[in-house]
């Protein structure tokens, strides 16, 4: 029985692919090939693993039991690379990301490049998908860190806040409006410099903007939910024309003119956009603030390379990477 996991790989590749002739290319093989080597496995275990029947193929019974210990023995697997790393100060090993889109192209590069000139040996990835998708990723050890908005399950994940996020309100520079709060806006400098936590700026009442045209993220994004609590704390219901899934094309939008809208600081500072078509505006209630947090599930090993990452990004060593034994961790206040 000890053989059965030999060609787990093929068959991983098979079943994340849901096809045949797209896993044989990419594993470099050719498709008749494949096919032999699976129905081997098969052979071996008994009973098929695959559905033929359907497109796209789907597992049997027993295949998801095969894929299930498959992804146990790959968590295994990785954490004992991961220590081999550590034995050889950071000389190899990988190192695997999950974030949102919007952080992983615009906030994180720089700390991604930073880190990879520090330590070129490491095989660093970056995975960028929902919240709830990449907190299955940790779960299944697909992904050793997540990097998010989104508050996780503190039964499930240690997280360590890394900075602040703030949501701002954007208006079309060519309203009228602006006008009329014109002593209210905040330049993307200030916002640079942190002026939207600070007293100096006054929050503009939302009150005003009752005959402004809205464009809004969608609501299964995080910053919605927020947006809904900053509305619903000044009793503000928009005229919502459009209902975007990316936060750089809802910035497009308003920077068209279509609408105002509620866009992070991070999209912000992180992009080059004609600024002058824009007007800023500080929101006033705690939701308006976020916190990014790394996050990274209990118990399983914090390995030097994830101890790197946070350096780079924090400038300071998290305890835990000397044990590397996250059940000894204390939860961040």
């Amino acid at each position: 029985m000890s053989s059965l996991f030999n060609r787990k790989d093929l068959i991983y590749t098979v079943y994340k692919e849901k096809s045949f002739s797209a896993a044989a290319q990419k594993l470099f093989v050719s498709q008749p090939s494949l096919s032999v080597m699976v129905k081997r496995v098969e052979d071996e275990v008994g009973v098929p693993l695959f559905d033929r029947t359907t497109k796209p193929i789907r597992l049997t019974k027993a295949g998801k039991e095969y894929i299930k210990a498959s992804e146990q023995i790959f968590a295994i697997e990785k954490s004992f690379t991961n220590y081999l790393s550590s034995v050889n100060n950071l000389q190899g090993g990988t190192l695997d990301i999950g974030s949102s889109q919007l952080l992983s192209s615009v906030a994180l590069p720089k700390y991604i490049f930073e880190f990879s000139r520090e330590y070129p040996n490491i095989h660093l990835s970056v995975v960028d998908a929902d919240s709830r998708t990449l907190a299955n990723y940790a779960m299944n050890g697909s992904i050793d860190m997540i990097i998010d908005n989104q508050e996780m399950d503190r039964d499930i994940f240690t997280s360590i806040p890394l900075w602040n996020e703030n949501l701002v309100l954007c208006v079309p520079s060519q309203f009228p409006i602006n006008e009329e709060y014109r002593e209210y806006q905040v330049s993307r400098q200030e916002i640079a410099d942190g002026k939207l936590t600070s007293d100096e700026v006054t929050p503009v009442p939302l009150s005003g903007f009752r005959e402004t045209p809205f464009v809004l993220i969608t609501k299964e994004n995080d910053i919605r939910n927020h947006t809904e609590e900053i509305f619903e704390e000044e009793s503000f219901k928009p005229e919502v024309l459009l209902e975007l899934d990316r936060l750089e094309t809802l910035y497009n939008y308003v920077e068209l003119g279509m609408g105002a809208s509620v866009i992070s600081d991070t999209l912000i500072l992180g992009t080059n956009h004609d600024y002058s078509k824009v007007c800023f505006y500080r929101l006033a209630p705690a939701a308006a603030r976020r916190v990014i947090t790394a996050s990274y599930k209990k118990n399983s090993y914090f390995s030097p390379a994830m101890n790197a990452f946070l350096r780079v990004i924090t400038g300071k060593e998290h305890p835990v990477a000397d044990t590397g034994d996250a059940a000894a961790e204390s939860e961040e206040d």
